[in-house]
C-alpha cells in the first residue's frame, strides 16, 4: 500500500513553487497515491488546487511554534493517517514536525526550493538536525546556498531532486492561438516573460532590454504574463516610452503549453531564484532561453547551448542576447532542439516523481 501523502503551503501568492508543488500532487495522484494539500484560505493555490481535482484543505498558519496550528495539524494527521509530509518553508517545517512526532506515526520532508542560506542558529540547528527526516534541494545550486552558514548540517542529508514538467502536455495540438488572440503577425519575434512582476524577477532590467531591442527591430514584440506588485510600473514605462504597440501586459494565465509554443523566445531577467521553472517549460516547447547567470538557472540553460546567460542587472547584456536569437534563426533553432533534449533528459515530471519514491521507499 502507498503512503499517505500531505503536502503544506502558508504562501499566499502563486509562484513558482506553488506551480512545482501543484504539479507534483497531480503527478502522485495519477501514480495512485492519496494525497491531501494543506494551505491558508486566501492562498491562490487553494483555487488552483481545487480547479485541479485535489484534496484541499483551508487552515490558519499562524506562527513557528503555535500551539493551536500544531494541535489541528496533529489532530489532521490522526484522523487521515498522514505517513509523510512535504513542506516548503522553515515555519511549516518546524509546526509539521512537533505536529507529526505528537501524533507519533509520520515521516517529514523539507523540500527547499529557494535559494537562500540556513541561518546559523540553534532553532535552525535543532529544526534540520534532529525534526526534519529528509532534506530535498531543487538543484545543486540550492544545496551549496543551504549549506553556506551552516557547518552543523550533514551535507549527506540533502537529497537533489530537480523540478520536472510534464512534457506531454507540450506534444499535444494547440488548442489555443495566442497569436491571433494578441494580434501578433507570423514575422513578429515574440519575446516572452513569464513570472511575478517583482523587484526578483528582473522587470526593471527587462523593460530596459526590450526597448534596446524594439529600437534595432521593429517586429520585437514582449508578451508579459503575470501578476505583481510592479504592474503599474510596467504600464507606465510602456506609456511614457510609447510602447504600447509592442508590449502586452496579458496577466494571469493558465495555458502554459500553448503559450510557451508562441513565443520565440523565453526571457527571464532574474536577480535570485528558486529554480526558474519557466525555463524548463520554454524548453520542453523547443524554445531557447534568455536568462541571467545566477542561483541554479545555469544547471538549466548552458551559455551557447541552449540559450544565452547575462549577468544581472545588466540591460544591454539582456539585449545583445535576444538581437543574436532574432538576427539568426539557425542558432534559435538549434537552441530550441537542444533545450528539449535536456528537458527529456534532466527535467521530466516522472524523472521528478520517480526520485521522489525512493526517497519515500527510504523514509518508510
Amino acid at each position: 500500500m502507498k503512503p499517505n501523502l500531505l503536502f503544506i503551503n502558508s504562501i499566499t501568492v502563486f509562484g513558482g513553487g506553488e506551480v512545482w508543488m501543484i504539479n507534483a500532487i497531480r503527478e502522485f495522484m495519477k501514480r495512485g497515491y492519496n494525497v491531501t494539500l494543506i494551505c491558508k484560505h486566501n492562498a491562490e493555490i487553494f483555487d488552483h488546487a481545487k480547479k485541479s481535482g485535489i484534496n484541499v484543505f483551508p487552515l490558519r498558519i499562524a506562527g513557528e511554534a503555535d500551539p493551536v496550528t500544531i494541535f489541528r495539524l496533529k489532530k489532521f494527521i490522526k484522523n487521515r493517517k498522514i505517513d509523510l509530509i512535504i513542506t516548503n518553508t522553515v515555519k511549516e517545517l518546524r509546526l509539521c514536525s512537533i505536529a507529526s512526532k505528537l501524533a507519533g506515526r509520520c515521516k517529514v520532508i523539507a523540500r527547499q526550493g529557494i535559494d537562500f542560506p540556513l541561518k546559523n542558529k540553534l532553532r535552525y540547528r535543532f529544526t534540520y538536525n534532529k525534526l526534519a527526516d529528509a532534506i530535498v534541494a531543487n538543484s545543486e545550486a540550492t544545496k551549496k546556498t543551504i549549506l553556506k552558514n551552516a557547518p552543523w548540517l550533514n551535507p549527506e542529508k540533502i537529497k537533489i531532486i530537480y523540478n520536472g514538467v510534464d512534457t506531454e502536455n507540450y506534444s499535444f495540438e494547440k488548442t489555443k492561438d495566442f497569436r491571433k488572440e494578441f494580434g501578433y503577425t507570423q514575422d513578429d519575434f515574440i519575446i516572452g516573460f513569464v513570472g511575478r512582476l517583482s523587484v526578483q524577477k528582473g522587470v526593471k532590467y527587462m523593460l530596459e532590454a526590450f526597448k534596446i531591442v524594439s529600437e534595432k527591430y521593429d517586429n520585437a514584440k514582449l508578451l508579459i504574463v503575470g501578476k505583481g506588485e510592479l504592474e503599474n510600473s510596467v504600464k507606465e514605462f510602456v506609456d511614457e516610452n510609447n510602447l504600447n504597440d509592442k508590449i502586452i501586459l496579458a496577466g494571469f494565465r493558465e495555458n502554459i503549453p500553448d503559450l510557451m509554443r508562441t513565443i520565440d523566445v523565453l526571457l527571464l531577467p532574474s536577480l535570485w531564484e528558486g529554480f526558474g521553472i519557466v525555463l524548463i517549460e520554454a524548453m520542453a516547447a523547443g524554445k531557447p532561453c534568455v536568462a541571467t547567470n545566477i542561483s541554479s538557472i545555469p544547471e538549466i540553460v548552458s551559455d551557447g547551448v541552449n540559450g544565452f546567460l547575462a549577468p544581472p542587472e545588466n540591460s544591454e547584456e539582456l539585449a545583445n542576447a535576444l538581437i543574436k536569437l532574432i538576427s539568426n534563426k539557425v542558432i534559435a533553432e538549434r537552441f530550441g532542439d537542444e533545450g528539449l533534449r535536456i528537458v527529456n533528459e534532466k527535467f521530466t515530471l516522472k524523472r521528478m516523481a520517480d526520485e521522489y519514491e525512493k526517497l519515500f521507499l527510504q523514509l518508510i
